[in-house]
């Protein structure tokens, strides 16, 4: 690309334990952070962002306004006028030589309990309404929901979906796509499950709904659209009104590293779970605080037994993305 156009602003070598780091020009008031020229999910990358997003912010510079830290992305919005991007590119590069070694690093992450009712009404209208009005031969709709087809695309059954879902805790690599939204990504690799999108998106889907896209988990927080595979629905996670105490301080239940650990409710349950914290608002949360142990975390997805259920899992979804219609 001609240098005139490039967008590239500098670049961090590769080192044993980084990627290769980039800063590109993304507005006048936006540096994205990028790390690896390739797409990838690795929680070890998102563990390296989130611990030097977490430095920034600590020490923020006179004009930062705000950070977006991703699974191998951040992006930085600030004010021009009064930060120069060279002097923040500068200060990133200097927290990243300081952390040599990701396994070092005990991260603050709080354990989130959520209920969620797989194949419940709300979601089954909203696949539905997307065969109705949108797509009358989707192949991801097999007996009038999404389940069927997660479960083909990953060589399992729908019971062996609905046991990786809720045998896993998972990981937020920070909040996007729609506000108060979370990226959520599988601890156990054992647990990885992968699907594509809807083809084309859908134009509602219910506040609450769980859903999948590609390898990620997303609990929707307001009605919108969406484009994920849903299984279920849980409990609320924004509140605009913030009248519940555990929204007083923010409308978002999410924070950057939580982790989520769901289990099993009935689907009347979560619904008189909505009328206590959005009417009575006296539902209380379950949450833990707690950390990531990078170190133990590592060696545990480095062990044997791991790694060779990993392969057969990887195995399955190979045989079921043949057999799985394309969207």
């Amino acid at each position: 690309m001609n240098e005139k156009y490039g967008v590239i602003l500098d670049v961090l070598a590769a080192t044993e334990n980084r990627l290769e780091v980039l800063f590109r020009q993304a507005g006048d008031g936006f540096l994205q952070v990028e790390y690896g020229r390739t797409q990838r999910a690795n929680l070890l990358d998102s563990f390296r962002i989130q611990t030097i997003d977490k430095k920034i912010r600590e020490n923020s510079p006179p004009g930062l306004i705000e950070t977006l830290p991703g699974i191998r992305t951040n992006m930085l919005h600030f004010d021009p006028e009064i930060l120069d991007v060279k002097d923040l590119i500068a200060m990133i590069k200097d927290y990243e030589n300081q952390l040599e070694d990701i396994s070092d690093v005990v991260m603050p992450s709080r354990l989130i309990h959520l209920p969620i009712a797989f194949e419940d009404s709300e979601t089954k209208k909203a696949v539905e309404k997307y065969v109705k009005e949108i797509r009358p031969d989707a192949p991801n709709v097999i007996n009038g929901y999404n389940l069927e087809y997660i479960a083909l695309c990953n060589g399992v059954t729908s019971d062996e979906v609905k046991r990786m879902i809720l045998s896993t805790e998972w990981y937020n690599s920070g909040g996007g796509f729609w506000p108060g939204g979370a990226f959520l990504w599988p601890m156990d690799p054992r647990c990885a499950l992968i699907v594509p999108k809807y083809n084309p998106p859908r134009t509602w889907t219910p506040e609450g709904a769980v859903g999948i896209g590609g390898p990620c988990v997303f609990t929707y927080t307001t009605p919108t659209g969406g484009g994920y595979q849903l299984f279920g629905r849980t409990i609320p996670t924004f509140q605009f009104a913030q009248k519940h105490p555990m929204f007083k301080n923010s409308p978002f239940l999410y924070q950057n590293a939580d982790r989520v650990k769901f289990h099993e409710v009935s689907e009347e349950e979560v619904i008189e779970i909505y009328k206590h914290v959005h009417e009575k608002t006296d539902y209380v949360y379950q949450i833990d605080e707690g950390s990531v142990i990078v170190k133990d975390y590592i060696s545990f997805i480095s062990s044997e037994i791991v790694k060779e259920e990993v392969k057969k899992l990887k195995e399955k979804q190979a045989e079921g993305v043949k057999k799985a219609p394309r969207l």
